[in-house]
């Protein structure tokens, strides 16, 4: 169940680890984590009146421009866990979440960091301004933030294909953006996703992906401050760009 805390500025909600959210060493996957974020932040805005019914009327949408993944200890099947999440007011147009992850002990195991975006739904354009009815109540500034930036490369290879398959969408039919997060660790070598620890995941979503579009995907392995690092991108049909991201491993 969810709480409110301090009003608006803050929400909490708590889970326990399922088998289903966790690898084959029993650590909670990114995909996972970034699930959790995803519900916990429907969640507070459906509690404070920000539902499905009110984005079909205003006809907007929030889009989600880009997300870090911050991963600082061990989180295990069973393991009890605190999510806490703050959103602040929106910035030229960005509206900034941070949520934080807590074990049993209340040492932060993991946090998420991500950057959403306002869109007119029948425009497609970013909308400045909030509609009318749809007052921000978030008035607190981002007081943490994650480094996005993600490093430009050069000579990256195609490794594969992905399909935007039936599963792998929500309910505006695009990849669901919890499942960027899998395609890019599934095409990684299991010497950097079983052998070592995720530390962070940057992920920047370009164009959307629609249902039954291949994406090309290209990666590139490079090391940096003694740290294996990933560099994964994936093309639409009509060669955009649909994400770019970075995967850092210890």
């Amino acid at each position: 169940g969810g709480s409110f805390l301090e009003g608006i500025d803050q929400f909490e909600q708590s889970f326990i680890v399922g088998q289903y959210e966790c690898d084959c060493n029993g650590r909670m996957k990114a995909g996972a984590l970034l699930s959790q974020t995803q519900a916990i932040s429907t969640n507070h805005c459906n509690a404070i009146g920000w539902t499905i019914e009110l984005y079909r009327r205003t006809h907007t949408v929030f889009l989600l421009a880009k997300t870090s993944l911050e991963v600082y200890g061990e989180i295990r099947v069973g393991d009890h866990i605190r999510m806490v999440t703050h959103p602040s007011r929106p910035n030229r147009a960005i509206y900034n979440r941070y949520t934080s992850f807590y074990n049993e002990q209340g040492e932060e195991v993991a946090a998420q960091d991500s950057k959403w975006v306002m869109v007119d739904t029948e425009t497609h354009k970013l909308l400045r301004e909030p509609p009318a009815e749809m007052e921000v109540p978030f008035h607190l500034d981002a007081t943490k933030e994650h480094d996005f930036s993600i490093p430009k490369v050069r000579d990256v290879q195609q490794t594969a294909t992905e399909r935007v398959t039936y599963s792998r969408t929500d309910d505006n039919g695009h990849l669901n953006n919890t499942h960027y997060a899998d395609i890019i660790l599934d095409n990684l070598p299991f010497s950097a996703t079983v052998d070592r620890r995720m530390k962070k995941l940057v992920i920047n979503y370009h164009n959307e992906a629609k249902m039954g579009e291949e994406l090309a995907v290209f990666t590139k392995e490079f090391e940096e401050e003694q740290q294996l690092k990933y560099y994964v991108s994936g093309k639409l049909p009509s060669g955009k760009t649909c994400f770019e991201s970075l995967a850092v491993f210890e």
